[in-house]
């Protein structure tokens, strides 16, 4: 997908809404130093107690004034997403860094990634009764990739019509160009249904819930299925799950605290300080693969970016620790200008980013750049990117540069795409992705979100390289390549990775981010008494 064909919703998607472990598999770890917070408590919501069968979940999530049940758009909102993982069954999906395949029993490469064999499960039925075929995976992907969906962005590298069913289990899918890390794609959100389905707001799915009712903006209640190909292993142990749609995060809150909802998801920072110690609540976080990373995005094709003394000045007058202490409330952790930090591909041997204004200083006035006035974009369309811009205006003076805070109304942030891809200085809240999916996402040529500006040669050779390996050996090091570049050249100055929050009653427990922690999936909850 290339720049020009952004759209406000899908940018939403990734950047700025609220994007596997079992959920509190890791408490919220105190950052490393004197800046942490003492972690939370060691309440989690995962399976402590042996799965019990019966009973309503009820669970809060954020809606939108788009929520649908079309499977195309399934991904539009929070609760659209955790109703269509109950729906519809997916090829694969990320747990913490590797893939767990579910309608696919396995997916293999040839020898230069250029066509991938997906094995699909047998026994498998829709909620019709019908039965799963790789027809029905090959439509689905062809229907993702040829619509304005979350999942058309990391397909565009498959070539549907050269896609082929060897068999009734059995398809080819053949690519455009090599592509190492396909397996990772499937696992991003390949929802599955019937061949040749027309009415995809009504599409029959092969999850362990059906739709009973709903009402958009309202709420939605699901059925359990009697004949789910997966219950062998797992749930579903409820009967119902009802989704409420809730637009405010503290009316989810108090409605946990009330009684009103089991489960409320997209909690903010605060409400961990506040209800950290009510032994009323699970305070829930992803474990840290799945943390956010907080950035000021420099556009190397601006001024003043274009020269690297002001990227280099701008990434040490950052007081990272500040940063975590302020804008995290001490529940962050620092980030030294790499995304996907604890995640298998993320490369360990990069060294930590100093704080250094006097250097900054003496950067810019050899570049010929003392006393430039500096501007950063930013709005408050989530916790994090407006409080970090403004933290950043003293510690810049520190450093010799005068920082002013440009703050965009939420809901216009990003109606503006060629604005965003022509600012010079900017807040980005990057949510946690497969890293080698998110490196081919924001940086070179084929960018989808080209947020640093125009690439080069160079990064463009590491980018076909990364996607050019095979066998895990050779990914991970040719993923460490485009990050070591990034790290030297890059226009993200990423400062700190920030926990989403979500909260529970103590009776919950089984619920999976499987790689998305703001849309668990609830396919194996239950409640204990």
């Amino acid at each position: 997908m290339s720049a020009h064909q952004i759209s406000r919703r899908s940018m939403l998607r990734t950047i700025g809404t609220a994007a596997g472990v079992v959920i509190g598999g890791g408490l919220l770890a105190a950052c490393s130093g004197a800046t942490a917070r003492s972690p939370l408590g060691a309440n989690t919501a995962s399976a402590s107690v042996p799965p019990s069968r019966g009973g309503r979940l009820r669970a809060a999530f954020a809606g939108s004034s788009g929520e649908s049940t079309n499977v195309l758009q399934a991904t539009g909102s929070a609760i659209d997403y955790v109703r269509a993982r109950l729906i519809w069954d997916t090829i694969g999906e990320i747990d913490g860094s590797s893939t767990t395949w579910r309608l696919a029993e396995s997916v293999e490469p040839n020898a230069d990634a250029t066509r991938w064999t997906v094995r699909v499960r047998d026994g498998v039925t829709f909620s019709n009764g019908r039965q799963l075929t790789a027809q029905d995976v090959l439509f689905s992907l062809r229907a993702l990739a040829s619509n304005p969906t979350t999942q058309s962005g990391v397909l565009g590298g498959l070539d549907p019509a050269k896609s082929t069913v060897r068999d009734a289990h059995t398809l080819e899918l053949q690519l455009k160009g090599p592509d190492g890390f396909f397996d990772l794609v499937l696992a991003q959100s390949m929802f599955v249904f019937p061949d040749g389905t027309k009415d995809f707001a009504h599409a029959p799915g092969s999850g362990p819930f059906v739709l009973k009712s709903w009402t958009g903006g309202s709420s939605s209640l699901l059925v359990a299925r009697k004949d789910y190909w997966g219950s062998a292993k797992g749930g579903p142990y409820l009967d119902e799950i009802e989704l409420y749609s809730v637009s405010d995060a503290g009316a989810r809150l108090n409605g946990v605290k009330a009684g009103q909802f089991d489960y409320a998801g997209g909690l903010t920072l605060a409400t961990a300080r506040a209800e950290e110690k009510n032994p009323a609540l699970r305070i829930l976080t992803a474990p840290k693969e799945l943390w956010s990373d907080l950035s000021f995005t420099m556009n190397l094709g601006m001024a003043p970016f274009s020269k690297p003394e002001a990227v280099q000045a701008l990434r040490l007058a950052i007081d990272r620790d500040a940063m975590v202490r302020s804008v995290t409330l001490g529940y962050g952790e620092v980030a030294d200008d790499a995304l996907g930090r604890h995640q298998t591909w993320y490369d360990t041997s990069l060294p930590p980013r100093a704080h250094d204004a006097e250097q900054a200083r003496k950067l810019l006035s050899s570049a010929g750049l003392g006393g430039t006035n500096f501007s950063v974009r930013t709005s408050d369309y989530e916790y994090g990117t407006l409080e970090s811009a403004t933290a950043f205006v003293q510690q810049a003076h520190a450093a010799g540069m005068s920082v002013a805070v440009d703050k965009i109304p939420a809901a216009d942030y990003y109606t503006d795409i060629k604005t965003l891809l022509r600012t010079p200085l900017q807040t980005n809240l990057y949510h946690a992705q497969p890293l080698p999916l998110q490196l081919s996402l924001y940086y070179g040529s084929k960018a989808s979100y080209p947020f640093t500006g125009p690439s080069n040669a160079t990064l463009d050779g590491l980018l076909t390289a990364m996607h050019a390996a095979v066998g895990d050996t050779k990914r991970a090091s040719a993923v460490h390549d485009v990050q070591h570049y990034l790290y030297d050249h890059g226009g993200d100055a990423v400062f700190a990775r920030i926990p989403p929050i979500a909260a529970s009653t103590p009776a919950v427990h089984g619920i999976q981010p499987h790689g998305v922690f703001d849309y668990p999936c609830l396919r194996d909850a239950f409640l204990s008494s």
